[in-house]
C-alpha cells in the first residue's frame, strides 16, 4: 500500500497541474467556451448611466452639512423641503418620528419623552426658538445631531424620509 500512495499523489499532482492546460485546450475549441472568454458587462462604466435611485453615492457618503459656520449655515438655510406635505408624507414622517424621536422629544414634541428625564433637559420642538429654525436646519440636525442629540442620518438613510420627519415636526409645531 505504501507503493501506491506516492504514485497516487504523483498522479493527483499531475492532474491538478494539467487542468490549466486542459482548460486552455478545451477553451480554444469553438463549441466549448470557458468562463474566461465570456462576455463581460460593466454597466456603471458606460457613459451616461446613472446609479439606481436610493443607491449609495459614489463617494460612499453624503456631503456634510455645517451648522457651525456662517457660510455653512447659509447653505443649510437655503435647503428647501422637496417633499410635498401631504397626508401620506405626514403619516410616513409620524411613523419615523415615533420610532426615533418620540423617546426623547415626546409624542407631541414637548420634550417630555420617556427617557428625557435621564438627560436633564430635552428641548421641546414646539418652542419659538425651534419653530424659527429653517427646514434645512431641522434636516441637518436630524442628519448630524446637535449637542447631546445623536445623529440619525445613519439610521434614517433615505433623504426623503428625513424630509418627511421635518414636515411632521412642522405639523406638530402648528405650522
Amino acid at each position: 500500500m505504501s507503493r501506491r500512495a506516492p504514485a497516487a499523489a504523483l498522479a493527483a499532482a499531475a492532474l491538478v497541474a494539467g487542468c490549466t492546460g486542459l482548460d486552455r485546450a478545451l477553451g480554444s475549441l469553438p463549441f466549448f467556451p470557458t468562463m474566461r472568454d465570456q462576455i463581460v458587462v460593466r454597466p456603471f462604466e458606460q457613459p451616461g448611466r446613472l446609479p439606481p435611485e436610493h443607491s449609495v453615492p459614489v463617494t460612499g457618503r453624503e456631503d456634510s452639512l455645517d451648522l457651525f459656520t456662517p457660510q455653512g449655515l447659509r447653505i443649510v438655510d437655503a435647503l428647501r423641503n422637496p417633499v410635498p406635505r401631504t397626508a401620506a408624507s405626514l403619516a410616513r414622517g409620524g411613523k419615523i418620528y415615533d420610532t426615533y424621536c418620540a423617546v426623547c422629544h415626546g409624542t407631541r414634541a414637548g420634550g417630555d419623552g420617556p427617557v428625557a428625564s435621564r438627560f436633564g433637559y430635552v428641548p421641546p420642538l414646539t418652542m419659538d426658538m425651534t419653530r424659527q429654525r429653517s427646514d434645512g436646519q431641522l434636516y441637518a440636525i436630524i442628519r448630524h445631531g446637535r449637542g447631546i442629540m445623536p445623529r440619525y442620518g445613519d439610521k434614517i438613510r433615505d433623504v426623503r424620509d428625513r424630509w418627511h420627519v421635518v414636515s411632521y415636526v412642522r405639523s406638530l409645531q402648528g405650522m
